[in-house]
């Protein structure tokens, strides 16, 4: 897997981040293959959206809130000047609007989304973008802002009578935290009611961080009552206004009313929170930025094309670089991965009946079995680390019946017809794909969205595929976007029936090579060139780069060593108690590598000893490949306490006859000069004197005699030296 300096492609003017390579320009070939994909669903009025969820975090990212935690101090921050730039420049008329979604058990509040509402009819939602809280500045509302508000609000829905004050449970004194007025749409007319609480007690709310709107005693009201509200109340300076659920045609009457009283009273730092409008169909274009672990999570609207997706996609990434935001992440040793949260891809149609998977779930077979055929599709695009503990397995990395029963569903799914009932569908998927908890989100393909009865928003027809991780570059992405959505394409066309592949022991230790991934994709390529969709492996040559990079080279004379950066499954440990939840850390001490002779003849005359012990290659395409498992670091909780950490690793050519080193080097998992780092890489230029410092040359043992020890070897590997078992 060699770099080939012919394919490498022109560079844009700006890089997309200081010391960072600069993004290709898309290749010509893209757009025409692009063409070919939509023509042909358009010819058979196939629709096949599609949208994805690119993650991002700080230039820096520093907290629990670019670790672990999906809240913090600074992610609102980022997700409101995110959304400001694409008001400003993709948006124009836009509202921004926070609204609530999951909430977690161990999380003290629900996770917000900060959602863009677009009129895809051109028309302005909300004119006045520059008083909407928008940035890091302070604004300046007051608790009267807020009663002056409300009340004329209240006055302008012929209202007045209905609006009522909200307290704080342990307010000292008279202080409103609040005001609420009941609010329904009937029709065209606005409906509201007197809110009585027992003995005449005033309102006073749930204690907690939340929006007023969402601590509403509502459990103290009479049955029949009206059970929403328009709330307002100032936070920090701006003003807070949470709008009740309502229907597309009167949110939008609410809110050209709010704005004309917005204008006429000059208020600025206004923020909209509460619930987005229902029934909008396709009237609207609903772009989110939601709070997720560790990332601020990209929520791309439905595309009806890979071009639309390309300019949303570009949008977004545009977007996070203006605001401080990237795809990246520097780790401390200089490794640069993706920001660990995903950048999953989503494919459905235009409405839940369009969806092409709905239509014909003879293509959800397909799918199943293609994926199951080719782990390029698994392993290629994915994060920092893939197998049965991740956050997106395959289906045959759980137990062992499960290739046996996905392969029954399979017959099921291929013999069902045309447009079946919905929930028998979900029936079909629901408990085979999962992860090792039973988790239906966390799987490799995920069907939650697809038609679950169980989620409110589980019925859109949406096929999700996670095993995606965020790239540097939109056209990276694009790239990899555009393979993937021609391959559903040749799916559709001709439908795959193969029998699931019992891979065994095989599918990791094979296909974490790079070497054998880069196989697989040039057999999925040849296979939509069949299908009339070529698609040049060339084109995700910079992404297997990036995903699989070079750690060093070692000058063997008439070839080379190349030492290249491997997937690694890291194993779950059992479950532990940490305060009121329960949770399965990975063991994440191992490490994986590929190694490469360049010229297979150099084996016949020497061979390769990795801290003392003698690799053994096989052959893949032109050259010699094995892989390398060793000990990288001390974790706890983690498996085989007994084995210490083997990095540095020491890389001899020793010649076969004389038994001496002609060639050495040393390649250090950590940093060689001392135990700890001085915080992340503070740039790509820093992060990159990091990587290429662990990589060192040994001239000094040149010379010498060395013997070496034949590896110990097991069954469930044939291409990869596990390290740990070899002693000392």
């Amino acid at each position: 897997m060699g770099s080939d300096p012919a394919s490498a492609a022109t560079a844009m003017e700006q890089p997309l981040l200081p010391g960072l390579p600069t993004d290709p320009v898309s290749v010509p070939g893209l757009a025409a293959l692009a063409g070919k994909v939509e023509a042909w669903l358009d010819r058979r009025e196939i629709s096949l959206t599609m949208g994805g969820e690119p993650t991002f975090v700080p230039l820096q990212p520093e907290g629990e809130e670019w670790s672990t935690a999906a809240m913090g101090p600074e992610k609102l921050g980022y997700a409101r000047r995110f959304g400001a730039r694409l008001i400003e420049a993709v948006y124009p008329g836009a509202l921004a609007m926070q609204v609530f979604g999951k909430w977690y058990p161990a999380e003290a509040l629900p996770r917000w989304n900060l959602l863009i509402l677009w009129q895809k009819d051109g028309q302005p939602l909300w004119r006045e973008t520059n008083r909407l809280h928008l940035d890091h500045g302070k604004e300046h509302n007051t608790v009267e802002t807020a009663a002056v508000f409300s009340r004329r609000l209240a006055a302008g829905l012929g209202l007045e009578e209905f609006l009522l004050p909200a307290y704080e449970q342990d307010a000292d004194g008279e202080t409103v935290a609040g005001w609420v007025l009941p609010l329904q749409a009937v029709g065209d007319e606005w409906v509201s009611e007197q809110w009585s609480f027992p003995e005449d007690e005033r309102l006073e709310l749930f204690l907690g961080d939340s929006p007023v709107g969402l601590r509403l005693p509502l459990y103290k009201l009479p049955e029949d009552a009206l059970r929403c509200a328009l709330t307002v109340e100032t936070e920090e300076g701006s003003l807070a206004v949470f709008i009740p659920p309502l229907p597309w045609e009167a949110f939008k009457r609410l809110i050209v009313r709010i704005e004309e009283l917005v204008r006429s009273e000059r208020i600025s730092g206004l923020v909209f929170c509460g619930y987005g409008p229902s029934e909008a169909g396709e009237a609207v274009v609903s772009y989110a930025l939601a709070a997720d672990p560790g990332v601020l999570e990209v929520n791309l609207p439905p595309c009806r094309t890979w071009a639309d997706y390309r300019t949303s996609l570009d949008a977004a990434y545009r977007a996070a670089g203006e605001v401080g935001l990237r795809a990246i992440k520097f780790h401390l040793n200089g490794a640069v991965h993706g920001t660990g949260g995903g950048a999953h891809l989503a494919f459905g149609g235009a409405t839940l009946e369009r969806s092409p998977f709905l239509e014909e779930p003879s293509r959800i077979a397909s799918v199943l079995r293609y994926w199951q055929h080719h782990p390029v599709l698994s392993y290629a695009f994915t994060g920092l680390y893939v197998g049965p503990g991740c956050q997106a397995p395959r289906v045959d990395e759980g137990p062992l019946h499960g290739l046996y029963e996905l392969e029954v569903a399979c017959e099921g799914l291929e013999n069902l017809g045309k447009n079946p009932d919905g929930p028998l569908l979900d029936q079909f998927l629901r408990n085979l794909l999962t992860d090792s908890a039973g988790n239906t989100h966390r799987a490799e393909l995920c069907f939650d969205k697809f038609h679950n009865p169980i989620t409110p928003n589980g019925r859109l027809g949406i096929v999700e595929l996670r095993a995606f991780e965020a790239l540097p570059h939109p056209e990276w992405m694009g790239r990899v976007a555009l393979f993937i959505r021609a391959v559903l394409v040749r799916l559709f066309r001709k439908p795959f029936r193969r029998r699931l592949r019992r891979f065994g022991p095989g599918l990791h230790d094979h296909y974490f090579l790079p070497a054998w991934l880069w196989q697989d994709l040039e057999t999925v390529c040849a296979d939509l060139d069949k299908a009339g969709f070529s698609y040049d492996p060339e084109w995700l040559r910079p992404v297997f780069e990036f995903r699989f990079p070079v750690l060093g080279r070692l000058d063997l004379g008439g070839g080379e060593l190349e030492v290249r950066q491997a997937p690694e499954s890291w194993p779950l440990m059992a479950e532990e108690s940490r305060g009121a939840t329960t949770v399965r850390v990975v063991d994440n001490s191992s490490d994986r590598l590929q190694l490469m002779i360049s010229n297979p003849d150099l084996l016949e005359t020497g061979k390769l000893l990795v801290n003392g012990v003698e690799i053994p290659f096989h052959r893949v395409g032109d050259a010699c490949i094995a892989g390398l498992r060793y000990k990288c670091a001390s974790a706890y909780p983690a498996l085989h306490p007994h084995v210490s950490i083997q990095s540095p690793l020491l890389f001899e050519w020793v010649h076969g006859q004389r038994h001496t080193i002609t060639a050495a080097g040393a390649y250090h998992f950590w940093n060689p000069h001392g135990p700890v780092y001085d915080g992340r890489p503070a740039d790509a230029d820093e992060a990159r004197r990091r990587r290429s410092e662990r990589w060192q040359l040994l001239p000094g043992i040149i010379g010498l005699e060395r013997e070496g020890r034949k590896p110990r070897t097991a069954p469930e590997f044939s291409a990869t030296i596990d390290l740990r078992r070899q002693g000392a």
